[in-house]
C-alpha cells in the first residue's frame, strides 16, 4: 500500500473516532454502565474511572447549550468552547464536564440508560473526593441512579 493511501486511510479513521467521541455516549459513560450492571456493585468512584487531570466535575441536563455549560461554570468562552464542542446535549443523554484548576479538561455525553445522576451542582461542581455515588437500581422499572455517597 502507498504511504499516502496509508496515510489516507489513517486520518479517516482518527476523524471518525474523534467524531464518535463527540457526538455519542463517552468511553467514561461505557464505564459507568459497565460498573452498574455488575452484579452486587454498590457504587460508582469516577476517580477510578478516568485517566486525566481533574478535580472538580459537574453534569448539565439533556437539552442543555454549550453557552449554558461554560457560563455556569464561569469558564472562558473560548477555552471552554474548545474543548465542549457540540451546541447541544441531547435529548437521551446529560454532559458530564470534568475541571481542573477553572480549566475544563474534559467533556462528553452520559447516556442515561447508564444511571441517572440524582445530585445538585453549585457552580463550584463537586469535588472528585465526592465524585462517588452509591448505586440505587428501581427493580420496576430497571432505572439506575447515581446519588452521592
Amino acid at each position: 500500500m502507498r504511504l499516502s493511501t496509508l496515510l489516507a486511510v489513517l486520518l479517516a479513521a482518527l476523524l471518525f473516532a474523534c467524531s464518535e467521541v463527540v457526538n455519542s455516549t463517552g468511553m467514561i459513560s461505557k464505564r459507568i454502565g459497565e460498573v452498574v450492571q455488575t452484579p452486587g456493585a454498590t457504587e460508582v468512584d469516577l476517580s477510578k474511572l478516568t485517566t486525566f487531570g481533574w478535580d472538580r466535575f459537574y453534569v448539565f441536563k439533556p437539552g442543555a447549550t454549550r453557552e449554558e455549560m461554560c457560563k455556569f461554570m464561569g469558564a472562558n468562552r473560548n477555552v471552554c468552547g474548545r474543548v465542549i464542542r457540540v451546541e447541544r446535549t441531547p435529548e437521551d443523554h446529560v454532559a458530564m464536564v470534568f475541571d481542573l484548576q477553572g480549566q475544563v479538561t474534559h467533556f462528553e455525553f452520559h447516556a442515561i440508560e447508564n444511571g441517572r445522576f440524582d445530585v445538585s451542582f453549585s457552580e463550584s461542581g463537586l469535588p472528585r473526593a465526592g465524585a462517588v455515588f452509591r448505586i440505587r437500581r428501581n427493580t420496576g422499572t430497571g432505572a439506575v441512579w447515581l446519588e452521592p455517597k
